[in-house]
């Protein structure tokens, strides 16, 4: 169920498909935390936006949404961006989710799981690394599952 103060962050999102995927991970059973999370907020001092951020138990996921074609270079950015700690920590220390292991989750809205990914953003979604893309083929998957109720897809996913 979701708050008044959600609903209104819910409202404020960038567009559709960024609240389309938070009401899908809230329907999977995540807490929703904060969207549209800048840092920096003269030019100057401008780090990026982070379209939200939910928690499941010791975990806070760090949500990216595009519909943007041909967007390695974008999810490159996204990951080695928010992988900073002293970053991080203007995020997590304010919310006080500091303990919290991070997952960041590019949700890429616009390609299907391809055949043959780049050898960079294979480096970057090693397991280790708590970077994981969900193409188009994975989000229908997961609307799926919250469809179905048969098990939680997107938490076997994420922690493989």
């Amino acid at each position: 169920m979701k708050t008044p103060e959600m609903e209104k962050k819910f409202t404020e999102m960038n567009n559709d498909e960024e609240r389309n995927v938070a009401n899908l991970l809230l329907d999977l059973g995540l807490t929703f935390v904060d969207a549209n999370v800048r840092r920096g907020e003269s030019p100057q001092e401008y780090l990026g936006e982070i379209d939200s951020l939910f928690t499941w138990n010791e975990y806070l996921f760090l949500i990216e949404v595009s519909k943007e074609k041909n967007s390695n270079e974008k999810k490159f950015t996204f990951f080695t961006k928010w992988a900073d700690n002293e970053i991080l920590e203007l995020i997590t220390k304010p919310r006080m989710l500091q303990s919290k292991k991070i997952i960041r989750v590019y949700f890429d809205l616009s390609t299907k799981t391809p055949e043959n990914k780049s050898p960079y953003l294979q480096i970057l979604t090693r397991p280790h690394r708590m970077n994981k893309v969900a193409y188009l083929d994975d989000y229908e998957n997961f609307l799926n599952f919250v469809k179905s109720g048969t098990s939680n897809l997107f938490l076997d996913w994420i922690l493989k």
